[in-house]
């Protein structure tokens, strides 16, 4: 099976995944936040040095692109060959009101004819590089699904990646499996599964009611245990010395790159995940000053809690997302 690690903006650099493949592996494509595409292709400082080969040595990666304009993701796709990028992605997915009331991302699933007129041109010639899609399964209602699907189907994408919710329902609500049954179904070619893989067990139980599937692509999940997908390929979970070594060297990367306080934001940040409602442990991450202070509130003398498999949340308690 392939894992793809999901991107995360602010959080998943070049930092992150090369600490993440030296640390635990098991990943074959990290992906990386997507670009918002201009006029004049003038990308951020931030975004050359992402997509660059020397931040991403060593590493198999997969940039991706918000736009609405096949001249602009022709030109992106060129320079992400030049960046030695073997394939790089469109996305379709991305539900923030910023990005989809200006027609990009999951807001171009509001407007099919748009986006098979969109594809049609993007596909009129020879592409840079392969290029794969990531798609919600509605703008608002998972009714919508077929029809995106016969869609995508039409175009040669080298995969799709279903988000196996609608843009209307975020990151948080219902996830609907039934969608992702229904490209196996119809031979969607290369389809990966996206939405709620916490664990070994789910991706197991997903691969049993669907034995088609190939890849998978895994964002929460792998921020609350970077051992997860070791894991799922049969090796060890992380030791509490792995994740203090993870943590540190994620802190020691940032501060060099930024700046001190810059990285404890970002730690913080990310130990949100493993740390779920343990108000006790949210309140020591909020007073923490430091990077031990912060592993210590975390794992508290390199021994994590009892969480609950399903949701990485202490027993008892619930994920609020």
């Amino acid at each position: 099976m392939i894992i793809y690690f999901a991107p995360m903006e602010g959080i998943t650099d070049g930092v992150l995944r090369r600490v993440h493949h030296q640390l635990f592996g098991g990943i074959d494509v990290y992906c990386l936040p997507f670009h918002k595409l201009t006029q004049s292709l003038s990308l951020l400082t931030r975004e050359k040095r992402d997509i660059s080969p020397e931040e991403n040595r060593g590493l198999r990666v997969l940039p991706q692109a918000l736009t609405r304009d096949p001249g602009q993701l022709t030109a992106w796709l060129d320079y992400a060959r030049a960046c030695g990028c073997s394939c790089a992605d469109l996305n379709l997915g991305c539900p923030s009101p910023t990005v989809t009331r200006r027609g990009r991302g999951s807001g171009m699933l509001r407007d099919l004819p748009a986006l098979r007129a969109f594809l049609e041109q993007l596909f009129s010639n020879p592409l840079p590089i392969p290029l794969s899609v990531k798609t919600r399964i509605g703008y608002e209602s998972p009714e919508e699904w077929p029809e995106i699907l016969a869609l995508l189907r039409d175009y040669p994408f080298a995969h799709t990646t279903i988000h196996i919710r609608t843009a209307r329902e975020q990151y948080t609500g219902s996830i609907h499996p039934e969608a992702f049954d229904l490209a196996l179904r119809q031979g969607l070619p290369h389809p990966v599964y996206n939405g709620d893989l916490r664990t070994p067990e789910d991706v197991l139980a997903l691969t049993a009611r669907c034995p088609g599937t190939e890849a998978v692509m895994i964002g929460r999940g792998l921020l609350a245990d970077p051992a997860l997908a070791r894991r799922i390929r049969g090796g060890p979970k992380a030791s509490p010395a792995e994740l203090r070594a993870w943590y540190t060297a994620l802190y020691e990367g940032w501060a060099e790159r930024f700046q001190a306080t810059i990285a404890l934001g970002r730690i913080k940040k990310l130990m949100e995940w493993p740390g779920g409602n343990d108000i006790r442990r949210k309140r020591l991450l909020r007073q923490a000053g430091d990077i031990e202070s912060c592993i210590e509130a975390l794992l508290g003398n390199g021994q994590a809690r009892e969480t609950d498999p399903e949701n990485n949340a202490p027993i008892g308690q619930k994920r609020s997302d």
